[in-house]
């Protein structure tokens, strides 16, 4: 199972929900609009624990991410929380490295 994982800025999270697949994972994040107003980072992980690997993140978040854990994104998120803001925005790309 898949789990598609809503993000803040600050690095809080929240699971959207369980599925078969990424894809399916990504479907449900596109059908979400403007629900997830404060979770605007969205990530597909091999679970909802802190040590799940990642195994989908959006475009333009860099692919060196992937496999990764959950934890060390929402880590590297808060701690650069102003950048987060700003990808989120669409006003940069998101040039933070794992």
């Amino acid at each position: 199972m898949k789990s598609l994982i809503c993000i803040a800025p600050d690095g809080e999270f929240v699971e959207e929900g369980s599925f078969q697949d990424v894809e399916t994972a990504w479907d449900r994040s596109s059908d979400m609009g403007s629900r997830w107003w404060f979770y605007p980072i969205h990530v597909v992980a091999g679970g909802r624990s802190r040590s799940s690997r990642l195994a989908g993140i959006p475009e333009g978040m860099p692919d060196e991410w992937l496999g990764k854990s959950l934890g060390r994104l929402l880590d590297t998120i808060a701690a650069d929380e102003q950048h987060a803001c700003d990808y989120a925005n669409g006003e940069c790309p998101f040039e933070i490295f794992p």
